[in-house]
């Protein structure tokens, strides 16, 4: 097998290897049950609450912002601090000695990080089928989601990456990424309809691919005729599949060169640095 097709399909094994040794991880595993709880308990107790004359209760409406946020979490805040973390204990200094080793690791993190985001999904979708009346009452259409959640993760996970890549200290990232993250989820609409937010906030919202993102997974999961909430009353699906089809192709030509730059410059003495930077901060 030629060495490039053979790191792509070790990475790929490691990648789900890795996913499987973290269900052994009580602190993976609960990071995992309780946000999956939390999400599904403000569902349990807004699943009654009725917005208006829109004939949707509070639960149904925020859903597919919940599952927007999920995909942001386990993209770019989740990748990008097992990034920060393997970069400063040596563990991507050990996958650069191998042949091709930087794109078998690069595949590892892209595979686990996949499957713990349909992990996380389905820990949240299942439950909420079930406890809230008509979240999927619109059968072939709301399948759509999945495919919509893909192209969400193509375009969110090079931003996770290039964070990773540009930062040794998984601590900072963890902590600045959390408050990042929120504004981002803050100026997307995910929760409060984009159009009655102030101009400044609809027009930086518009320039991320999250907000594009809730609105492709509102599309088709809400009913058809609250597109009226929207800026325009239109769901804008070719623009909305355009700007999120156009963040994971730039991410995709941006992430990988900035990844083998990333690589090339981990030394024995800089990870040596990092790890004492680390120890000092204990």
């Amino acid at each position: 097998m030629s060495p490039i097709p053979n790191a792509l399909r070790v990475g790929s094994r490691r990648g789900v290897i890795d996913f499987l040794n973290s269900l052994r991880n009580p602190t993976d595993v609960g990071f995992w049950i309780v946000g999956a709880l939390a999400t599904v308990l403000v569902l349990s107790f807004l699943r009654h609450e009725q917005i208006g004359d829109l004939g949707i209760s509070s639960a149904h409406f925020i859903f597919p912002g919940l599952l927007a946020v999920q995909l942001l979490v386990a993209a770019t805040w989740g990748v990008s601090v097992m990034l920060a973390t393997e970069r400063e204990d040596g563990t991507l200094l050990r996958a650069k000695t191998l042949p091709h080793g930087a794109l078998s690791y690069v595949t590892g993190i892209t595979v686990r990080s996949l499957i713990e985001t349909g992990f996380a999904l389905a820990l949240v979708v299942v439950p909420a089928a079930i406890i809230v009346p008509g979240i999927l009452d619109r059968g072939p259409v709301a399948l759509a989601a999945v495919g919509i959640s893909l192209l969400g993760f193509v375009a969110l996970l090079p931003i996770g990456l290039a964070v990773g890549a540009v930062s040794r200290n998984p601590r900072a990232v963890s902590g600045w990424g959390v408050l990042v993250g929120a504004g981002v989820v803050l100026v997307s609409g995910l929760f409060i309809p984009l159009g009655t937010m102030p101009v400044w906030v609809q027009v930086v919202g518009q320039i991320l691919p999250l907000y594009w993102l809730g609105l492709l997974l509102r599309s088709v999961l809400l009913p058809e005729n609250l597109h009226v909430v929207e800026i325009g009353e239109s769901w804008r699906m070719l623009e909305a599949f355009g700007v999120v089809g156009a963040w994971a192709v730039v991410g995709v030509l941006v992430a990988p060169p900035l990844l083998r730059r990333m690589a090339q410059r981990e030394t024995v003495a800089t990870v040596e640095r990092s790890r004492q930077k680390a120890l000092q901060r204990v």
